[in-house]
């Protein structure tokens, strides 16, 4: 694989290990002791995997991609983007490496069939050397048919072989890395803005009625698309909001919000 991305517009320094705690952890660990942007860290399996607002990330050994990545982007001031473009670059690689179509659920969620299929988390942190670092993980379920997952998952979740797309882990890998690398110099340039309308062109649920929960409580309202600075746009009874922080679901579907 390394040799396939010798081209990429990143540097990637790739490790891969059978069972880890967390590949997020790893690469923190890493990242403190001075690893270089572009460190990726593959696991088979995660005993302690997680996702947004201290979710987990369930998926049996062998059945699904996950791996964690070390950004050190050149500016602080769109760094909440991170986790869309990730998203973005995510779908791209699925079509890429021949999986099923995904759509863009905010902030982290990647759908198939309004089940997930993936999910992404961005966690930022001040370093001990005083530079910003941002550790960027992705999660997408690739082969579920014929194993036993966890109580209550497959209510919820797919994967590319029950969507009749199968495809090989490494594969997508690369296509992903690949697609995160254009994208992450992309928004480097531009900005979330520079990315935003190829981000809506895969987004799901867009004019559709949605319910938000937000620090401030839940939202009602018609999905109206995001921000250049990655807000939810909900169209309320009481006019436009503009939602940065926050989950959604569309208005009675299953929740979403676990696993």
């Amino acid at each position: 694989m390394q040799r396939n991305l010798a081209n990429s517009k990143l540097r990637f320094d790739l490790r891969s290990y059978a069972q880890v705690g967390s590949t997020q952890d790893l690469v923190e660990s890493a990242a403190r002791a001075g690893a270089e942007e572009g460190l990726v860290v593959f696991a088979d399996e995660q005993l302690a995997g997680r996702g947004r607002s201290g979710q987990t990330w369930t998926a049996p050994a062998g059945s699904s991609l996950m791996f964690s990545i070390l950004l050190r982007p050149p500016s602080v001031s769109a760094v909440t983007t991170l986790g869309l473009v990730a998203g973005l670059a995510l779908v791209e690689g699925l079509a890429r490496a021949g999986g099923p179509t995904g759509l863009l659920k905010w902030p982290n969620d990647c759908l198939c069939s309004d089940r997930k299929l993936a999910g992404v988390l961005a966690e930022s942190h001040r370093g001990a050397d005083g530079r910003f670092e941002v550790v960027v993980g992705i999660g997408c379920n690739v082969s579920w048919r014929g194993r036993e997952l966890p109580s209550g998952l497959a209510d919820i979740g797919t994967a590319c072989d029950l969507e009749g797309k199968p495809v090989d882990r490494t594969a997508l890998a690369e296509a992903v890395l690949d697609r995160l690398a254009v994208r992450y110099r992309e928004w480097a340039a531009g900005g979330f803005t520079a990315l935003k309308v190829e981000w809506l062109g895969r987004a799901a649920w867009i004019g559709e009625e949605v319910i938000a929960w937000r620090p401030e409580g839940m939202a009602r309202g018609r999905l109206a698309g995001v921000s250049d600075r990655g807000e939810l746009l909900l169209d309320a009874p009481g006019g436009r909001l503009a939602i940065a922080a926050g989950e959604m679901t569309r208005s009675g579907a299953p929740q979403l919000r676990r696993a």
